[in-house]
């Protein structure tokens, strides 16, 4: 692939007026010329938005399209995913027809192949994925890979998927292509214009400062690639990015090969092969990447560093053991460029937290050609709307916490991160660099007690523990890995004694002044004007009734409240309480590491407290959902009285000093109560039983309440509003989007993962959104997302790894559907 970029393509779609003067006034900046932000630039212009300006520092396509290999795929590892990327695909396949310029798009298809028992596992769930959505499949006997494949060595190879509709393009035209469609429609383009900075008013977007003038507008969307970090910081936005090398070579000249070869992932050995101009084309996303800091990459495009035969060699040899022609034939070139990385290998996609109206889309791992189109698409409707239309809780810009936008920590896990597109994908995968930066007061204890820990926005959590004095280590499976036995003991104890969690990771802030009722009722659907420690559990929506966040609302006093969301939507709760504050009498605190949060769950967990505290912790002393202010141990917290586990249970609320202590005699106290440690695999397998939703896999942006199945927190009625209420009283009169229902497999083998298919009667009816062991029911259990109009009396089954199993669906979760064991 030499430089895609053909300017003179470039010269007659524009007619030269990407160099004329800039416009003083826009209503929409993009940044970046790339193929996110021409595609983003074109979408908006089809929904409606002609006032936009497409600004690129050198040429269309220079930045990291140039040198992209091109890849698309209509199929990913979750349903969200692969619905952008099967969109991209249909709309790659007609690019040229809509564009009148050849793009080279190739739909070959293309193949994966499993050389282990845990990479066919992961095929056969995407299989199912796919499948799911429309994307056509073909699991491969060895004839026809040897078919589809003649030039490869099936040695190895266990198993192997094709996608017959996936293909390659060439990016840089493909780019061109959308810049010009744009342009038809009215999107003014502008190449060689260097933003040098994003303008504000306050916490508002006014415009861009560029090399060649100011260009006022009402909202900037950064899709500017490896700079996008950088740029942003000009307005107080973190968006942690790094660059890394990424490397792919070109044979020489080869007999025989044809341009209707798929293109071969050898996921294990971390390269694909493609057809190129009767060459072939190896890439690799080597597990040891060469992280790339901003200073060494000039601003100018198509940056290219040195080859480095020497990095590439494992690669190589792998490739040319499947390929053995490559060995004979040679290179012809080597390209060296950079791309940019994510600190969990997820793209960043959204409204910044700090900033209304500044969006970002960067960061996609090398996956920006896949997800382009999707992503323009997606992106125009959120900036149109103010809210995703998609599940977007994994790709969302504010998932991540400040200290990953930190350049040492980025280049540590920038080594790792380029791998992981073609790593295992195992369920609970946790990333191995960069680790212990952010840790809860708890955590030596912790290690001490066997933990073996996750990481979710770079913070440490307990996630199943071994053997006290011992590290456990993660091992990883589609099924039973060597740690189910020990999270079915921390389960048990929940449900029959009493156990210890370390909750400290979630997300804690306190709304504080005269008018904190005003903004906790604007943030939540349910009231909270309620008696002083009374804890209400409510969600938090965007303007077109999505569900951004749940949580839970205490009332601490008349005029300060104490708000609880999951670990990960630490930075989007900020950010949302803060945005409804601003200009009005109260202050919103994130007191996230100032309080520790212990879990003390279980049908003990009452005389567990009594041992280490004077106070009354009968029923009538501290009702269900009521909280207050209790000595312990050495000290005093906070005392909720809440349970994310169906049992009955307290979370305490230590001041970070005072955690160790408390801590300490609970777990002293606790021995011959038989008090065991509990970990977040615990958590989940206990919440799956009771039926509680897990915010971005159950509940998300694309989810109103109703749909969900929690019309309980809504308070319609309540006369102050809330954020989101206009929207769903339009949607109270029609029909659910989904049934929200909840799901067993009656076979106790197989297990859960997320996003299988729900059959009734034979035909396709939904999907699993969440699912874990359920240890108490002896099988898996989970939430489902149901056609509404599906018969329940109906004869379910769910696909898990191409294999049906008879499932069990009822409308009330299967452990304590009446919740008497959380009042008891």
């Amino acid at each position: 692939m030499d430089r895609l970029v053909d300017r003179t393509i470039g010269a007659r779609t524009f007619t030269n007026s990407s160099n004329d003067s800039l416009p003083l006034r826009a209503g929409t900046v993009v940044v970046g010329g790339g193929i996110v932000g021409a595609s983003i630039a074109y979408h908006l212009a089809v929904a409606g938005e002609k006032d936009v300006l497409l600004l690129e520092s050198n040429v269309l396509g220079s930045g990291t399209s140039w040198h992209a290999a091109g890849l698309v795929t209509g199929a990913r590892g979750s349903t969200a995913m692969t619905k952008l990327a099967k969109y991209s695909l249909d709309l790659y396949s007609r690019l040229e027809e809509l564009s009148g310029l050849d793009v080279s798009f190739q739909g070959s298809g293309s193949l994966s192949v499993a050389r282990t028992a845990g990479r066919v596992d992961e095929l056969l769930y995407a299989k199912d994925v796919a499948d799911q959505q429309g994307v056509r499949t073909e699991w491969l006997t060895e004839d026809r890979f040897k078919e589809a494949w003649p030039l490869a060595n099936p040695a190895g190879v266990l198993g192997s998927l094709l996608l017959p509709d996936d293909g390659h393009i060439n990016p840089g035209h493909a780019t061109i292509a959308f810049a010009k469609l744009a342009h038809c429609l009215g999107v003014q383009v502008r190449e060689n214009v260097t933003v040098g900075q994003v303008l504000l008013d306050d916490d508002h977007v006014t415009g861009v400062l560029t090399d060649r003038g100011t260009v006022i507008c009402d909202r900037v969307i950064l899709a500017c690639g490896l700079w996008t970090r950088d740029l942003a910081a000009t307005a107080g936005v973190e968006v942690p990015l790094y660059a890394a090398e990424h490397v792919h070579v070109r044979s020489g000249k080869m007999d025989g090969i044809s341009s209707e070869l798929p293109v071969l992932r050898d996921l294990d050995n971390s390269y694909y092969i493609r057809h190129e101009a009767g060459r072939l084309l190896v890439g690799a996303f080597e597990p040891d990447g060469v992280p790339r800091p901003m200073a060494e990459i000039p601003a100018g495009g198509f940056v290219e560093f040195e080859p480095d035969w020497e990095h590439f060699a494992a690669i190589r040899t792998m490739a040319e053991a499947t390929v053995p022609k490559l060995s004979t034939t040679g290179y012809d070139r080597f390209l060296n460029a950079p791309e940019s990385f994510t600190p969990d290998a997820n793209f960043a996609l959204g409204e910044a937290s700090t900033v209304s109206n500044l969006f970002v889309a960067a960061g996609f791992n090398s996956q920006g050609i896949i997800f382009a189109p999707g992503v323009g698409k997606e992106m125009a409707e959120w900036v149109i709307s103010g809210a995703p239309q998609f599940d977007a809780s994994s790709v969302d810009v504010q998932r991540f916490s400040p200290h990953q936008n930190n350049r040492r920590y980025l280049k540590a896990r920038t080594r790792e991160g380029l791998g992981r597109l073609y790593a295992m994908h195992w369920p609970n995968l946790q990333m191995g660099t960069a680790r212990n930066v952010r840790r809860s007061p708890l955590h030596s204890r912790l290690v001490e007690l066997g933990a073996c820990f996750g990481e979710v926005n770079g913070g440490e959590r307990a996630n199943w523990y071994g053997e006290p004095g011992t590290s456990p280590v993660y091992d990883y499976s589609f099924g039973r890995a060597a740690w189910f036995n020990r999270v079915a003991e921390e389960h048990q104890a929940v449900r029959e004694g009493v156990a210890l969690f370390d909750l400290s990771p979630f997300a804690k802030f306190e709304v504080a002044g005269p008018d904190a009722l005003e903004v906790c009722q604007l943030a939540s659907t349910a009231n909270v004007d309620v008696e002083i420690d009374k804890a209400v559990y409510t969600l938090f929506l965007n303007t077109r009734g999505g569900i951004e966040m749940d949580g839970t609302i205490t009332r601490l006093a008349s005029d300060r409240f104490l708000v609880v969301t999951p670990s990960f939507s630490q930075q989007k709760t900020g950010a949302y309480l803060n945005r409804i504050a601003k200009g009005k009498a109260s202050a919103v605190f994130d007191c996230t590491a100032a309080l520790a949060t212990i879990g003390v769950m279980g049908p003990k967990s009452r005389e567990l407290l009594k041992r280490i505290s004077p106070e009354d912790w009968s029923d009538k002393a501290q009702p269900y959902t009521h909280g207050r202010t209790a000595e312990l141990a050495d000290g005093y917290a906070y005392s909720l009285r809440v349970s994310f586990v169906g049992e009955l249970g307290y979370e305490l609320y230590p001041s970070a000093d005072l955690a160790l202590n408390v801590f300490d005699s609970l777990w002293t106290a606790g021995q011959d109560l038989g008090v065991k440690m509990a970990g977040y695999h615990a958590l989940d397998s206990l919440r799956s039983e009771k039926g509680f939703r897990h915010l971005g896999h159950d509940i998300g942006p694309a989810d109103d309440p109703f749909s969900a199945g929690l019309r309980f927190t809504v308070a319609m009625d309540k006369p102050s509003g809330f954020i989101g209420r206009e929207a769903l009283s339009n949607l109270e009169s029609t029909a659910l989007k989904h049934r929200t229902v909840y799901v067993s497999l009656d076979d106790p083998e197989p297990m859960f993962v997320h996003d299988e298919t729900v059959y009734c009667d034979g035909e396709k009816v939904g999907r699993m959104t969440s699912g874990s062991y359920g240890h108490t029911l002896g099988r898996a259990v989970g939430i489902a997302a149901i056609d509404p109009n599906a018969d329940l009396a109906g004869n379910f089954e769910v696909r898990c790894k191409g294999k049906l199993y008879a499932a069990t669906v009822s409308r009330r979760p299967f452990y304590d559907p009446k919740g008497e064991r959380l009042r008891g």
